[in-house]
């Protein structure tokens, strides 16, 4: 790397990607940024590589542990940047994460309406039910993880009742973008329609590819590829 280069990454390239990556996020305790590639690819608006590290970052209210991604071949507008225009991705890049989450992570994270809903969502997709959004809900209490399996209590209020729920459910990849619930158990006081099935599989779509998705005692670990679209 030239010294001209070194320059427009140190003072221009590396900081403006700090700072749109700190505005994605309300807090991060520690975050690097490591950029590689020649001159004349960088002058030109293409990085070869960029390494992210991340250390207790929370977006929307999500705590997410230690994230580590490596990005190539990324096209961005630095002319533009240069000139202080914020900083544009210009083309789909294919972005390599290591995620690690571990339960008090995802236990802070249920008070976070993203991740609350959206398992409130998916419990909805699993029963299959047709009942108003409006007519139940649920508050999500504790999140435990043990080998394979993730567990999640909570208090489901119906036409003005209100029962505990836990939801049981093992966790596996399969073909990278399928996530299978297999077994599920779903337990509760109040007769929901579908609440007897056994095992559910969601498709995580054509954009991810997950290599390894691992739940030991207290901790979520997962590696994979995500493309990032502009």
């Amino acid at each position: 790397m030239t010294n001209q280069t070194r320059g427009i990454v140190g003072s221009v390239l590396a900081p403006a990607c700090r700072v749109w990556l700190r505005s994605q996020v309300s807090h991060v305790d520690d975050l690097q940024v490591a950029i590689a590639g020649g001159s004349r690819q960088i002058l030109g608006g293409r990085i070869p590589r960029v390494a992210v590290g991340a250390v207790g970052a929370i977006y929307q209210g999500l705590t997410l542990g230690s994230i580590d991604l490596i990005a190539e071949d990324i096209r961005i507008n630095l002319p533009q940047v240069i000139k202080g225009q914020p900083l544009c991705l210009l083309a789909p890049i294919a972005v390599l994460a290591d995620v690690k989450f571990s339960e008090r992570d995802l236990q802070t994270s249920l008070a976070a309406p993203l991740l609350s809903q959206a398992i409130t969502d998916l419990l909805g997709q699993i029963l299959a039910t047709d009942l108003p959004q409006t007519n139940w809900q649920i508050d999500w209490q504790h999140l435990q993880i043990i080998p394979q399996t993730l567990i999640l209590q909570g208090n489901l209020t119906l036409a003005e009742r209100t029962a505990p729920i836990e939801i049981s459910m093992g966790i596996a990849i399969r073909d990278g973008h399928l996530l299978d619930l297999d077994p599920l158990k779903i337990s509760c006081s109040i007769n929901l329609p579908g609440r007897d099935i056994t095992k559910y599989q969601i498709d995580l779509g054509a954009d991810v590819q997950i290599d390894q998705l691992d739940l030991q005692a207290g901790q979520l670990l997962c590696q994979g590829r995500i493309q990032v679209n502009p």
